[in-house]
């Protein structure tokens, strides 16, 4: 196998890859324009392949196959394996920055993939590696060794306490109808279940109390840039986050750095900075104008500084899609650095929450808490994200579960489900607390509980997630003195527990009820039940 190397479309030679793991350092001609790599590598014993796009494994090969990335949007791998999740060609630069194409083209009479990998640099790129690993390894662990090799043996920061914490966010339950009154009731509600932040999500700057609609989004952001808290939501907003953050909650509110609604001031003022397209009443603020971004930065400031907050949910900076074409992946990073060191310059201990797309290695020094993305009412959605944000990042980190929402009708065991899948990360809920069922209180508890009393082992023990086929088989966290297995797929146990030491807890996400014999079960409400058999979204316990 040999990789040919071009600049600008300039050859630039090639050379042999030699080895199962192959690194080889990329010196840049120059710090401009498109650095381009082409190789093949045969279609065999392949079924599945990977991006940091996808959720969990495709098993189609794709005539055509696409992964981008840029600073602010995943990560340049792409990883090809078999039906056992063998590993057989993975591929990916160090380059965690600039925007960055990798293409896999089938070629059927050749019966390979032509891979082109394509890196627009900026003006102060740097020099990179590129790597490529044929190792018969489980995938994923070809995944963390590139991880390691981009960057990822870093020392972690020290994230603030309240980044551990399970979090209130009003966005489903209400949307943008919140009112002052009914967050103070549902943070009451939160905080006596075991809850310690609190989220106000998209809503909070404007007068207009709105669900979201197809009628609604045509127009939903069209006041937003200008971070001015609605007097008519909250009238007394100094006193009323007195009250919640005297509950026991930190207090956060939710802000979108890159979306500049048609009607806000700050559009009028930048409007050389914004794109053209028009799209649900806002457009897309370009950073690559300095003068925009101060003037962008001190809005958010203003929010943290005047409101006195514990932090920002900070959405939408992968709207900045990567892109060959208009690459503005270091423009991007460096307005996240900056708004991030100006939140921590207002208050050092300030929560900041990024979502999943950028929920990335290289954005480990600028948020505090990475979330899933949005998945209403889908708690195995949630459980796979969580698990995809688990490998890109690795162990140490503070991933949050999406908010759990389910119909107020649904199944005990259902909404156990939702907790369950939560506690492959931090725990997060979004429903009308004030009318819950004495069952779905019960539900919320025990597994708070159960997250609390094991965050330790939750947080900062090793994960190890394990996929068949296009689905995560499950999630097990360990430590010398437990394990905690989360088992989506029941015939997966035998295999999982294998696997585990000292004291062993399965959280039951399956189907099916388990047989496990010696095992302590419990219901999904937490009342112990039969011994030996874990019911459906429950718990058991055994020691190995």
């Amino acid at each position: 196998m040999n990789i040919s190397v071009f600049h600008n479309g300039n050859a630039q030679g090639d050379f042999p890859v030699d080895g199962d793991y192959f690194r080889q350092k990329i010196e840049i001609p120059a710090k401009e324009g498109k650095m381009t790599f082409t190789l093949q590598f045969p279609i065999r014993d392949i079924q599945s392949y990977w991006t940091p796009q996808l959720r969990t494994p495709g098993i189609r090969l794709l005539w055509n196959i696409i992964a981008e990335s840029a600073a602010q949007s995943y990560y340049p791998f792409a990883s090809f394996f078999n039906l056992g999740q063998t590993n057989r060609f993975s591929i990916g630069t160090t380059n965690l920055v600039d925007d960055t194409r990798i293409t896999a083209k089938m070629n059927q009479e050749s019966c390979i993939y032509e891979i082109t990998v394509d890196v627009t640099l900026s003006g102060v790129s740097e020099d990179f590696d590129l790597i490529i690993d044929r190792r018969e390894v489980l995938w994923t662990e070809a995944l963390a060794d590139w991880r390691t090799a981009a960057g990822g043996d870093m020392p972690l920061p020290e994230f603030p306490a309240g980044a551990w914490e399970p979090v209130f966010c009003t966005w489903y339950a209400v949307h943008a109808a919140m009112t002052q009154d009914w967050v103070e009731a549902n943070c009451k509600s939160a905080s006596e279940l075991g809850f310690k932040t609190l989220i106000i999500d998209d809503g909070w700057c404007f007068d207009e109390k709105k669900r979201v609609s197809p009628e609604t989004l045509t127009h939903w952001y069209e006041q937003i840039g200008d971070w001015k808290l609605s007097k008519e939501k909250f009238p007394d907003f100094d006193a009323h986050r007195q009250r919640v953050q005297a509950m026991g909650m930190k207090y956060m509110l939710w802000v979108t750095p890159f979306l500049i609604g048609a009607k806000s001031e700050l559009c009028q003022e930048i409007r050389h900075a914004l794109g053209t397209t028009y799209h649900e009443g806002r457009y897309l603020f370009d950073s690559s104008h300095k003068d925009a971004c101060e003037k962008v930065i001190a809005k958010l400031r203003h929010v943290i500084e005047d409101y006195k907050l514990d932090g920002l949910k900070v959405d939408f900076l992968d709207e900045i899609r990567p892109s060959q074409e208009t690459p503005r992946g270091m423009h991007t990073l460096d307005f996240i650095r900056e708004l991030s060191r100006e939140i921590r310059n207002v208050n050092p201990e300030a929560l900041i929450e990024f979502r999943q797309s950028y929920s990335t290695i290289q954005m480990i020094p600028y948020g505090t808490q990475f979330r899933a993305g949005d998945v209403p009412f889908d708690y195995i959605d949630n459980f796979q994200r969580l698990c995809q944000i688990r490998i890109s990042m690795g162990d140490g980190v503070p991933v949050h579960a999406d908010p759990a929402y389910w119909h107020p009708a649904e199944t005990t065991e259902n909404a156990a489900r939702h907790m369950i899948a939560s506690l492959v990360g931090v725990p997060m809920i979004s429903m009308e607390l004030t009318t819950l069922s004495e069952t779905e209180k019960n539900i919320i508890r025990f597994w708070l509980d159960f997250y609390q009393a094991h965050r330790n082992a939750l947080n900062l023990g090793k994960w190890n997630v394990r996929y068949h086929l296009n689905a995560v088989a499950y999630a097990l966290c360990n430590t010398p003195e437990e394990s905690i297995l989360i088992l989506n797929d029941s015939a997966r146990l035998s295999e999982a527990l294998a696997k585990c030491s000292g004291r062993i807890w399965i959280c039951n996400l399956s189907p099916d009820a388990l047989s496990l014999d010696g095992a302590i079960c419990y219901t999904p409400d937490g009342r112990e039940s039969n011994p030996g058999i874990i019911p459906e979204a429950g718990l058991g316990v055994i020691n190995k």
